[in-house]
């Protein structure tokens, strides 16, 4: 009796998906409507997505607070698994592999102070670069391809200022100590308005890039297997409605008040793709 009923537990094991026992680290930080802190919980729309992602996966899911910089050295290393929201460099990929699915596209803006709206006549990086503009930026943060080529010259590069968190790059801007940052447009006018300082602060008309962002996985701990697993999960809610209706539910009221203060920003629900 005892020989039938350890054969199907054998039998059960092995046509369990290789990814059910997995465990996956996720790189956060302060970074809404994407990542934030809500009553002592990460909640936002990446951590939210890759949450269901691993659900119907099967993995259990940690998050590893860290900044940019350090984040792609731990990925490198595969002390962590997973990153959002990075565009894709032939550097990085000699590392990272990278997710195919592209659901939300938020650009990358230059956001500047609103006293200065009226003389901004930019129409492209390189000739910010090339005047006195004073641009803040993130260390190690690609914003697009030209201006990841663009700042390995040093006469544009004597020009940055170069911080690992944003929340001091807006009030910098705000002091006028520097003349504009660039951020995905969500996410800079969700924090200008948590900094109160959407009054002083407004993005620009210079879209830095429309480039989609992926999520991306260390190859020291990570196989392409599992990345392609994870595709078709996200493409699954994307089919069946949930990507949509996620971000849906955190970007709607930062929508709502942006409408009720004259700003521009997609009408809700929000189309993804």
């Amino acid at each position: 009796m005892r020989k039938p009923a350890l054969l199907i537990v054998l039998l059960f094991c092995f046509a369990t998906p290789a990814f059910a026992a997995c465990t996956i680290t996720l790189r956060w930080d302060d970074e809404p409507p994407y990542f934030m802190v809500r009553q002592d919980k990460v909640v936002g729309i990446d951590a939210a997505l890759v949450r269901e992602a691993m659900r119907r996966l099967g993995c259990e899911l940690t998050l590893e607070k860290l900044p940019w910089a350090r984040a792609l050295i731990e990925l490198r290393e595969g002390r962590v698994d997973m990153l959002s929201g990075a565009y894709r460099t032939p550097e990085r990929e000699d590392y990272a592999h990278y997710s195919t699915v592209v659901g939300l596209v938020s650009p990358n803006l230059l956001f500047i102070r609103r006293s200065g709206e009226e003389g901004f006549n930019f129409s492209g990086l390189k000739e910010l670069l090339e005047s006195d503009f004073r641009l803040g930026a993130q260390i190690d943060v690609s914003y697009s391809d030209e201006y990841s080529t663009l700042v390995q010259n040093p006469d544009y590069e004597k020009n940055i200022q170069y911080l690992s968190r944003r929340e001091s790059l807006w009030r910098m801007l705000a002091r006028d100590r520097i003349d504009g940052l660039i951020a995905s447009k969500l996410t800079g006018l969700y924090e200008i308005r948590e900094l109160g300082l959407d009054d002083r602060i407004a993005p620009s008309s210079l879209v830095i890039s429309d480039k989609p962002a992926y999520f991306m996985f260390s190859k020291e701990s990570v196989d392409v297997e599992f990345v392609s697993d994870f595709d078709l999960v996200l493409q699954s809610m994307l089919d069946d409605g949930t990507y949509e209706t996620i971000v849906n539910q955190h970007v709607c009221a930062l929508s709502q008040s942006e409408q009720a203060a004259g700003n521009a920003l997609s009408p809700c629900p929000l189309t993804v793709r």
